[in-house]
């Protein structure tokens, strides 16, 4: 009888695993070959699971130095070229509409940006509320990097560029996760439960 129990347990555990997959975590870096010269208006692609779009131009393209990392960064302005008004922004959301988590990024201004350098930064919460607030740029030689915590459960995110003579923005290495679903830790439980019973039953066999 024992020694049929430990390879019910591993199933069992496998079977639990299985049923609820981990919160993935990724940095989009837009460096994928499909990405390289996109430039159109309004702007609507796809990468690593996530669609960003805008009203105006954005470019995905190697950044300006020294404000870059060498390799391919997001560029946006804040001036929609058609209106006339410093109303462009950056949405990105997950493809599969669910929510996410925004741990991290780096940005940069483009050319003639002063020392005063910010991006507004928004997130969209499922029911609609925001919290929002400014980055400061303040790495002379390359992309700040920026925590943010307690971004979390969004549905989208927005970036805007700042207005102080900033020609562009350009962001890269957005790190995002998954945000579990409530099944999943439903099934997880119940079957650390199961595993539970099979262990005390193997204990009295």
């Amino acid at each position: 009888m024992k020694s049929s129990i430990k390879p019910m347990l591993y199933a069992l555990a496998f079977a639990a695993g299985c049923s609820a997959p981990l919160a993935f975590a990724d940095t989009i870096t837009f460096d994928n070959a499909d990405l390289t010269g996109v430039a159109v208006r309004p702007t609507i692609f796809t990468t690593q699971g996530f669609v960003f779009t805008a009203i105006d131009l954005e470019l995905i393209g190697g950044g300006v130095e020294p404000y870059s990392n060498g390799t391919n960064v997001l560029k946006f302005g804040p001036r929609d070229k058609v209106s006339g008004m410093d109303i462009n922004a950056i949405t990105f959301r997950r493809q599969d509409a669910a929510l996410f988590n925004l741990n991290s990024l780096e940005f940069s201004p483009g050319a003639y940006a002063g020392n005063n350098a910010k991006m507004g930064i928004t997130g969209v919460f499922a029911d609609g509320t925001t919290t929002s607030g400014f980055l400061t740029w303040h790495n002379s030689s390359g992309l700040t990097h920026v925590d943010l915590e307690d971004w979390t459960n969004l549905a989208s995110v927005v970036l805007t560029g700042n207005l102080l003579s900033q020609s562009y923005v350009q962001v890269d290495n957005i790190n995002v996760s998954a945000v579990p679903e409530p099944t999943t830790y439903a099934m997880l439980f119940a079957g650390l439960g199961l595993l539970g019973i099979v262990a005390r039953r193997a204990q009295r066999a």
